[in-house]
């Protein structure tokens, strides 16, 4: 299906062209600094929860511009992760390589943003700023496809789980530690975000497709397994993002906008550029991202 076959998804405002076949979708003739009309908007959280991940190609948008474009899916001030801030935009966050301090090494592997938090953001916008030549794509993962392609043993097996999760085992520690004050950094940060469990298998609240929800980077052990155990049992989890039918994989341009849900996708930063790349991000959550029980 091509943008021009829109009609038979049953938009009526977004022209829509399925990005990849089990995930993701490129959005065309929307302006995200002028989305006002709210049929249009509530078709945008449809979109966002049908196809987990939509793209936008040239656009416009001020850090006003993109706080309010957060609006549309949830309340851009909610979780944060430990990103620098843009002045003057405490809910704006500058992801920075190349200049400077480098955070090209903190998203290079599969997570969920936050997980580590026991009320993660329910989405992300992401606008390019700075783009290099080549290089510095950006991966998702759908982990209600992840969930699916399990065999419904090891389904019925997993949602009885429950695992760990924690920013320790990431690339977040060097970080603080390369800053100056990076101990104390570290160690604030550390008191401030206990490890915190989730159950293995969540419930999407608009969706009520089951998610498959442990990531490499932050989830750590599964709760009443040993130590073998639960590594051998998360190696096989971590195993399902890896194929590349539940994948969507985006080249950046300069003033690109990806917008994706939280609860349902995996994502990673290629690190293969050089040279500089800005990217300005807001997440957006809700007072409870899962509603008890889900």
């Amino acid at each position: 299906m091509s943008h021009v076959d829109a009609g038979l998804t049953g938009y009526k405002t977004l022209q829509i062209e399925p990005y990849n076949p089990l995930i993701g979708a490129t959005v065309h003739g929307v302006d995200l600094a002028n989305a006002t009309d709210e049929t249009l908007r509530t078709e945008l959280r449809r979109a966002l929860a049908e196809f987990q991940v939509l793209f936008f190609r040239a656009q416009s948008l001020t850090p006003e511009k993109q706080l309010e474009a957060a609006r549309i899916f949830g309340n851009p001030d909610k979780a944060k992760a430990f990103f620098p801030r843009l002045e003057g935009h405490t809910s704006v966050e500058k992801i920075e390589s190349g200049t400077g301090m480098s955070y090209k090494k903190v998203a290079d592997q599969w997570h969920t943003d936050i997980t580590w938090s026991s009320n993660p953001p329910t989405g992300t916008i992401l606008f390019g700023q700075t783009i290099p030549a080549s290089g510095g794509d950006t991966l998702w993962a759908s982990a209600t496809r992840a969930y699916d392609l399990l065999s419904p043993a090891l389904q019925t097996y997993v949602e009885t789980l429950q695992a760990l999760h924690s920013f320790e085992p990431s690339g977040w520690p060097d970080a603080f530690l390369a800053r100056e004050n990076g101990e104390a950094l570290y160690a604030q940060a550390r008191a401030a975000n206990q490890p915190v469990l989730h159950p293995v298998v969540r419930t999407h609240p608009i969706t009520g497709r089951k998610i498959l929800y442990v990531n490499p980077e932050f989830t750590t052990k599964i709760k009443g397994l040993e130590r073998k155990e639960s590594d051998a049992l998360l190696i096989l989890l971590f195993a399902q993002f890896e194929k590349p039918e539940v994948q969507a994989r985006l080249r950046w341009e300069q003033n690109t906008v990806a917008i994706w849900d939280n609860r349902a996708t995996q994502h990673r930063a290629v690190p293969d550029f050089t040279g500089a790349r800005l990217l300005h991000r807001v997440t957006f959550g809700e007072d409870n991202a899962f509603p008890q029980g889900a």
